[in-house]
């Protein structure tokens, strides 16, 4: 009896220290997890909290960009991002055939996603496997049917993220004057053009959201959220028409190709206010797929295809800058349309400087400042720089009009051009009649522009701009149209007026007449030092109507094969812009219209 009581006690006593044992075992690891991990910072409430909370970005929409009627030039999309979960699949895979499983995931996503190769989704996850990594992105900017097919699919350890992207719906148009965006997991930035000038405006605040969610993570209806809603960037309203936008690309696009030229540029504005209208260069670009383009040049193979040639790229303007030398001595005074001189096709000066030379040393002999502009005679600019203007007659209205300086056009990189004058150690008296026919000065095609936007408008040149309006994000704004300068009197701008009227019927712009309509235009056609003779700039300027200037035009092309000349090459461009302009405005005529017969 003795012997079963020791063997009863003995058998509960090894119960009783197996189980303090086992208390105390639970009680270090209480221990463990309560104080010394919390102590770590190893927090396991906040460890179950973030199972079920979700942290997300909330994409701030860029800000659109309108044309002058509203339509859309750029706007947003919404798009999805696939990701993969490769932590996750451990996770739920922590036994049977996961090799097996993650084949047929790989193998259904495949399927939904055909651009994505089956290596790509394999690597994804190995390399997610090896670094711990619980999201892996394999799919960018996936079309719309991909991410429904994908919903369907309910595939574990997938989810799509949103993403707002960039679009220019209307492609090549205007996409030298919007620019475009590049992309970027931190946020969207503008490169040339509008899209860089604006960026902090265009640019939205990102929101936050914070949610919890189920297992799937999927947020819960009654769940605890906190959101922070993302601020849409302000919307831009252009100048321009898109309407005529096209019309002038594509008028561009066809005459650079018929001429065999370079490339080519046009600038439309409007003459009383300087707002642009149209502006355009070709060769030009997709900003949808800016990538496809990032070796490809314009501006006669001297800057890239982004760069708006309008603005950016520079050239000798020839005979179109004898305007301005002609506007220089009408508002001095010191000649009037009928001042004469006596042309012998060249012109030797006093002082040593050069001769000068019509084109084929064609002499007009006794010839008045109006047949100068008509028969675009270097003798006879050269002879009012030199011999009635002088250097300081002359410098001050270059300065006037804006050559040499950047227009402070809103639209992005701007070149300022330049020339030589006094003060410059190689500038010599030979600038000053080169110049005076344009040569040996450069400018952009919206300088010249400028300056016959100046003579259209009385001689009082506007402030050139392409927004009218940026509204929302906390703007509100209206660009009234601006005065920069009077250049030169409405008196001397009228005479001109008259004069360049005279050029466009007598002289090389005949083929830029537009019936029912009269226009002040010249002609001008450079070559380059370096170059042969038919490797020329051809260009016109002018405006229309010439009795009350709505429109200033500018064609410009650049080393055209098929016809080399202002008059022949870029005259009847000029000449279609002006007459679709006429049409789409409802302009009603100031000429008789010449019937034959």
């Amino acid at each position: 009896m003795n012997g079963e009581m020791q063997r009863a006690r003995r058998r509960q006593m090894f119960i009783f220290l197996l189980v303090t044992f086992g208390m105390l075992v639970l009680l270090g690891r209480l221990y463990y997890w309560q104080v010394l991990q919390s102590r770590s910072g190893y927090n396991l409430a906040q460890q179950a909290n973030n199972e079920h909370l979700q942290n997300q970005v909330l994409d701030a929409p860029r800000g659109l960009i309108f044309d002058s009627a509203g339509r859309i030039l750029a706007s947003n999309i919404i798009r999805d991002d696939v990701y993969v979960e490769p932590e996750q699949f451990s996770v739920d895979h922590p036994n049977g055939d996961p090799q097996g499983e993650l084949q047929t995931l790989i193998t259904a996503l495949h399927g939904a996603l055909p651009q994505v190769a089956t290596g790509a989704l394999q690597k994804a996850f190995r390399d997610g496997f090896a670094r711990g990594q619980w999201a892996v992105r394999v799919a960018t900017h996936i079309n719309p049917a991909q991410s429904a097919a994908l919903r369907n699919l309910q595939l574990p350890d997938v989810f799509l993220q949103p993403r707002t992207w960039r679009v220019y719906p209307g492609g090549t148009l205007a996409a030298q004057i919007l620019g475009f965006v590049t992309q970027n997991d931190t946020g969207n930035q503008g490169m040339y053009g509008i899209e860089k000038q604006y960026n902090s405006i265009l640019y939205g605040t990102a929101g936050s959201l914070t949610a919890e969610t189920d297992l799937q993570g999927n947020p819960l209806t009654l769940g605890a959220t906190n959101e922070q809603p993302a601020i849409s960037g302000s919307n831009l309203t252009l100048s321009i028409d898109s309407n005529m936008q096209y019309m002038v690309e594509d008028a561009l696009a066809k005459t650079v190709k018929q001429l065999q030229a370079m490339s080519g540029t046009v600038v439309v504005l409007n003459a009383r206010t300087g707002a642009v209208v149209a502006m355009a260069g070709y060769p030009t670009f997709d900003p949808n797929q800016y990538g496809q383009y990032a070796n490809q040049l314009g501006c006669t193979n001297q800057a890239g295809v982004y760069f708006n040639p309008a603005i950016y790229c520079v050239y000798e303007p020839g005979s179109t800058m004898k305007a301005v030398t002609m506007s220089a001595g009408l508002d001095q005074g010191l000649i009037t349309p009928d001042t004469t001189l006596n042309d012998q096709g060249c012109m030797s000066f006093s002082d040593k400087t050069p001769t000068v030379c019509n084109w084929r040393n064609l002499a007009y002999g006794t010839e008045t400042m109006t047949g100068v502009l008509i028969h675009s005679a270097n003798v006879g600019a050269a002879y009012v720089a030199h011999n009635i203007l002088g250097t300081s007659h002359y410098y001050p209205y270059l300065q006037k009009f804006g050559f040499g300086q950047s227009t402070g056009i809103d639209d992005g990189q701007e070149n300022p051009g330049s020339y030589r004058q006094p003060g410059n150690p190689i500038w010599t008296m030979s600038d000053l009649t080169r110049q005076a026919f344009g040569e040996g000065i450069y400018v952009t095609p919206l300088q010249v522009a400028m300056a016959y936007q100046t003579i259209a408008n009385g001689g009082a040149q506007m402030q050139p701009y392409l927004v009218s309006s940026i509204q929302g994000n906390g703007h509100n704004a209206n660009t009234r149209p601006m005065v920069k300068r009077q250049v030169i009197s409405a008196q001397a701008a009228q005479l001109l007026t008259g004069m360049l009227e005279q050029a466009a019927i007598k002289g090389f712009a005949q083929l830029a007449q537009v019936p029912g309509y009269s226009i002040a235009a010249k002609t001008g056609t450079a070559t380059t030092v370096g170059l042969s003779t038919n490797q020329t700039v051809a260009s016109v300027a002018g405006f229309i109507p010439a009795s009350n200037p709505r429109f200033v035009i500018l064609v410009k092309l650049d080393r055209p094969q098929n016809a080399i000349y202002g008059s022949t090459a870029a005259a009847p461009l000029w000449g279609h812009i002006a007459q679709q302009l006429m049409w789409y405005f409802n302009v009603p005529p100031d000429a008789p219209l010449q019937l034959n017969g």
